[in-house]
């Protein structure tokens, strides 16, 4: 059977303006059987970190040889690269900035090329919007069967992998960590992975409170009281029960956490 190609799409571009749509729009000139499906485009303006995260939480519920194209691209119009990941039966294109970091951390043996041929890009490119005149004419032919090293030369990026946080939780420990995203509800996701279950007790200090309570389900929790829960990409989030905890805690994306393991 022949696969249908697909595309995914994840920016910062919002959708009160028309960027995601031309970029759409491109990818469909080239190739009008692409499906096109959005991750989001609500990433924290120029937020490669919470980029990284959201890619890493969806990349392998996609089919086999699904092409991810990720623009969060502060640099644009630099002299910063732009990179075709390819792995694990799939294709990424990003700029090399660090939103591959956490897939290039669990790829299996990555081939990476720096993007350069400019026959597969727009004929006019525009020095501010990359991702319609590069990414969405790359992707798209790509999808159509061009070959990953037609794109370009192999290429050791600039940011290479990294790797959430894994705990031992059968001896007391301390660790350093960060908040990566805050979904819709306000739960707060930190680069701390954490197994199913925990036989010590954890302490985790966000800004200036203090949160030492930790719950298996949000049914479980008190509501307005502020917990520590396993998320269901097996980091460890903090959350409270119908309610914002963003909000009430006065915490953003990149805010500095510790754990304690006692």
């Amino acid at each position: 059977m022949k696969r249908q190609p697909l595309i995914a799409l994840l920016t910062d571009f919002g959708m009160s303006d028309g960027y995601v749509a031309a970029m759409k729009g491109t990818i469909l000139s080239i190739n009008p059987a692409i499906t096109i499906v959005d991750i989001s485009h609500s990433i924290e303006p120029h937020n490669v970190r919470q980029a990284a995260f959201l890619l890493w939480t969806v990349y392998k519920y996609f089919p086999e040889h699904a092409i991810f194209v990720c623009v969060v691209d502060p640099g644009v119009g630099s002299l910063r690269k732009i990179i075709c990941v390819e792995g694990n039966d799939y294709c990424f294109l990003a700029p090399d900035n660090g939103i591959l970091k956490y897939i290039l951390g669990i790829l299996r043996k990555p081939k990476v090329y720096q993007v350069t041929n400019k026959k597969l890009f727009q004929q006019q490119v525009s020095s501010t919007f990359h991702g319609r005149d590069i990414f969405a004419p790359v992707a798209a032919w790509l999808a159509g069967g061009k070959p990953v090293k037609s794109v370009g030369a192999k290429y050791t990026p600039q940011f290479g992998a990294e790797h959430f946080i894994t705990i031992n939780p059968h001896q007391g420990s301390e660790y350093e960590g960060v908040i990566v995203h805050v979904d819709h509800f306000g739960n707060m996701i930190t680069n701390i992975l954490i197994p199913e279950r925990l036989p010590r007790s954890l302490k985790l200090k966000i800004g200036h409170r203090l949160v030492k309570r930790y719950f298996p389900t949000y049914a479980n929790a008190d509501i307005d009281e502020p917990f520590m829960i396993r998320g269901s990409s097996g980091l460890l989030e903090v959350s409270v029960k119908q309610a914002n905890a963003a909000k009430l805690l006065g915490v953003n994306i990149s805010q500095k956490i510790y754990l304690e393991i006692s």
